[in-house]
């Protein structure tokens, strides 16, 4: 963290990677941004406040850079929570004790001035083998045989653990579910924004019914969500009937504002 009172840099990088000057380090990432290998998300909108980029930064290699451009509104409350990102780092190794895949994040860096932050990066490892739930259902270009279903049941198995972890992803779209093959097929959870911590069963429930609503353009037989609701309320018996409850009346409430 550098000295000057009115401009800081708040840096984190992994304990087992080399110590990095802050402002050396925030010089890399700027050259990495401006000379991205692939553009993942841009900010298309106003509304929208990160980028999120491939890039190549020494010694770390291939990364997933997320740049948080933080609004007026969002700059004021920033003294008072923790960052999207900030919440992405601190609670990795607890997942990661709970056997949740999700990219290592290895660069936390933030912005501030006085005690305001204006902005943030966090950089994970690149995710190499990984294809996303959306991209499966397409079967398009996937180099490897697999069974869809065996893939949703494990992605049940790991949102089990998240939850009994006492977390909530909050974004359970198909596309933040990655089967990666090169880790015994395991499911990484990627897009941690809105990672929250919670022992809620009422909203692990609604969590997990987010996941249960696939893009109208893969439509899941209704048979096949009963087996997923099923395998999950088995793992999570405790609270059996507060899960369930969640998890229909989100769906139902869904199916009533989706377009037909």
């Amino acid at each position: 963290m550098n000295a000057n009172t009115f401009y800081r840099i708040v840096c984190f990088t992994r304990c087992d990677d080399p110590k990095q000057d802050p402002e050396e380090l925030l010089s890399k990432i700027k050259t990495a941004v401006e000379s991205p290998i692939h553009v993942i998300k841009e900010i298309t909108n106003p509304g929208e406040i990160k980028r999120t980029l491939k890039v190549n930064i020494v010694p770390w290699g291939d990364l997933c850079l997320h740049e948080y451009r933080w609004n007026s509104r969002r700059v004021a409350i920033s003294p008072f929570r923790l960052s999207r990102a900030e919440r992405t780092w601190k609670f990795y190794d607890e997942m990661m004790r709970n056997q949740v895949f999700v990219p290592e994040p290895v660069i936390f860096l933030e912005i501030k001035k006085l005690i305001f932050t204006v902005k943030t990066y966090l950089a994970t490892r690149w995710i190499h083998g990984g294809f996303s739930l959306h991209r499966l259902a397409l079967k398009k270009d996937i180099p490897y045989p697999f069974d869809f279903l065996t893939i949703l049941c494990t992605c049940v198995d790991t949102l089990v653990k998240l939850h009994k972890a006492g977390f909530i992803h909050g974004d359970l779209k198909w596309s933040n579910l990655h089967n990666v093959q090169n880790r015994d097929s395991d499911i990484a959870l990627t897009d941690l924004d809105s990672l929250k911590k919670t022992s809620s069963p009422w909203l692990q429930g609604r969590d997990f019914a987010r996941f249960l609503i696939a893009p109208e353009k893969y439509p899941v037989k209704k048979e096949t969500i009963e087996l997923l609701i099923e395998r999950y309320l088995k793992a999570r018996d405790s609270s059996r009937s507060t899960l369930e409850k969640a998890i229909r009346s989100y769906m139902a409430q869904k199916t009533r504002t989706l377009p037909r």
